[in-house]
């Protein structure tokens, strides 16, 4: 799958401060909008949202101290985020203390999505906060395990899938692994979850056919997913962290290197996943595009 052990010096998330305050503005946005869709919690998984709490609290303050401050004395903890001017005094373990749960609340003050699995072998998704899932939500997954959500995956993908599955049994406390996902949109749409899924098919069937060389590079988008991977130290629960980037593939091009790289991905993706990332009705124009722009430097 990738993975990567996530170093000291690196963030659990990151903070793009270039689009920071859009995408918490877009969260809260959703959340208003369909509380129950975009956020599952309740007192089966408070234990767990308490120790993602406090892991993303205290790394954001040792790698962004200039945007964020935690203070503890005791249970008490006192925050401040100088991005939005927010803070908070809260008592560490009591709900009450908090005007959110636990993981509602410090997810509304990063970029990524939260999700909690749980502690047994079967690694089966229980909640968290997710507004820019690609084609999934809350709702689709919980109760199912990490093999049976990736079950319907490209026959290419499958040795990976288990080898992930193993991976996440035998994921200890006090380290986070980190990957990166990939896919091809005709969009830039952060909130991609499942009930965009039939606008989005409509829309990708309609424009798909007519994409040439000449304007594939704005039309489609590459959509990364920096994922991390973390056991939680007192519930043995899962964190799985997903910072959702979008960039038009004219911009990541203007690099003839890094044009290279992409077009040497989409090359050499196996038939069956090419289908499955639904890029085969833009592959054409796709590696005309950066074909060009890969021997223009």
């Amino acid at each position: 799958m990738g993975m990567r052990l996530l170093k000291a010096d690196e963030p659990l998330c990151e903070v793009d401060l270039s689009k920071y305050t859009v995408e918490t503005s877009l969260k809260e946005q959703l959340l208003a909008e369909d509380y129950p869709y975009y956020f599952q919690g309740g007192a089966s998984t408070i234990t767990a949202q308490w120790d993602v709490l406090e892991l993303v609290t205290t790394n954001l303050a040792q790698h962004y101290p200039e945007h964020f401050q935690l203070q503890c004395e005791g249970d008490v903890w006192r925050w401040h985020n100088a991005i939005t001017g927010a803070t908070a005094t809260f008592h560490f373990g009591d709900p009450a203390t908090l005007p959110l749960e636990p993981i509602d609340w410090i997810g509304r003050q990063i970029q990524e999505d939260l999700v909690l699995l749980s502690a047994d072998s079967a690694a089966t998704f229980v909640g968290g906060q997710l507004c820019f899932a690609n084609g999934w939500a809350i709702s689709d997954r919980l109760g199912k395990s990490f093999l049976e959500i990736h079950q319907r995956t490209p026959p290419a993908t499958i040795p990976s899938v288990e080898t992930g599955a193993r991976f996440l049994q035998n994921l200890k406390p006090g380290r986070t692994y980190w990957r990166m996902s990939w896919n091809f949109k005709l969009s830039d749409q952060m909130d991609m979850t499942t009930r965009h899924k039939p606008a989005y098919k409509a829309d990708f069937a309609q424009r798909a056919p007519l994409l040439t060389a000449d304007d594939v590079g704005s039309a489609v988008f590459i959509r990364i997913e920096r994922q991390t991977f973390t056991r939680l130290p007192r519930s043995q629960g899962l964190l799985f962290g997903i910072h959702t980037y979008n960039s038009s593939v004219a911009e990541e091009a203007t690099d003839p290197i890094r044009a290279r790289s992409v077009l040497n991905v989409v090359r050499e993706a196996p038939r069956d996943v090419k289908d499955y990332k639904a890029i085969t009705p833009i592959e054409t124009s796709l590696v005309s595009f950066l074909e060009a722009r890969a021997t223009s430097g």
